[in-house]
């Protein structure tokens, strides 16, 4: 690495962690050049304004996510791994980059430019990443193999779980004082392979099934389904 991509790289870390503290208002070229150690004449070279800097810092980081959802369908043919991939690769992400997340949302909603910047930095590497989600999420349900449900629905409740779960793990910390980091890694495992099983069950359908009983049985009168993961079925009682 040379000298100016790591003087570059610099400005972008300091960058990340002033906007991430101070908000993009609250935010100063001058606060960014001292922590990356550098003159602000610098800072100004290489990305003129603080707009410009913080579409590249928070480009880099969709982009990143972005990939890695792109990765959940070439490195996967089945439907289901194609879902696992996808909220494991949310929940690490999210994990990764806590701060990162409420300060996207402060954003969001605090006001109308930094409304506007974030979107403009997000929006379009999102929407094409889910645009192939949705053609693959409405080929099952026209197969019939999940429930019939909608793309927005669907990454509302990854969201929603995986970021529920990195939230609340300062307070577990605070309730729960005497266990070890190890703990709370192994925790954030198991939360990410839990997650991943309710959004899969959520959306794969029940199938009535008389699981090879004699139809004259008594019993055939039970409700039994089977729940299909992986061409694997459960027999479960009612």
């Amino acid at each position: 690495m040379n000298i100016e991509s790591t003087t570059e790289q610099l400005i972008l870390e300091a960058a990340e962690k002033e906007f991430v503290t101070k908000g993009f208002n609250n935010a100063t070229t001058t606060a960014i050049a001292q922590m990356a150690g550098v003159t602000q004449a610098t800072v100004n070279y290489y990305y003129r304004t603080k707009e410009n800097l913080f579409k590249k810092v928070f480009q880099n980081k969709v982009q990143k996510i972005a990939d890695a959802f792109e990765m959940a369908f070439l490195d996967n043919v089945l439907f289901e791994d194609i879902i696992r991939s996808f909220v494991e690769k949310h929940f690490d992400f999210v994990t990764e980059n806590p701060k990162l997340m409420s300060f996207v949302y402060n954003e969001i909603t605090s006001n109308a430019e930094s409304r506007k910047l974030v979107l403009e930095v997000i929006a379009p590497k999102v929407k094409h990443v889910l645009g192939h989600l949705e053609k693959a999420l409405d080929a099952e349900v026209a197969k019939g193999t999940i429930r019939p449900v909608k793309m927005v629905d669907l990454m509302m409740n990854i969201a929603s779980m995986n970021l529920i779960s990195v939230a609340a793990l300062p307070v577990m910390k605070e309730l729960i004082h005497s266990q070890s980091d190890e703990y709370y890694a192994n925790f954030l495992k198991e939360r990410k392979e839990s997650n991943v099983q309710f959004i899969l069950n959520a959306l794969y359908v029940p199938i009535p099934c008389h699981c090879g009983l004699d139809p004259q049985s008594p019993s055939i009168t039970q409700v039994k389904t089977i729940t299909v993961q992986k061409n694997v079925f459960i027999k479960t009682k009612a």
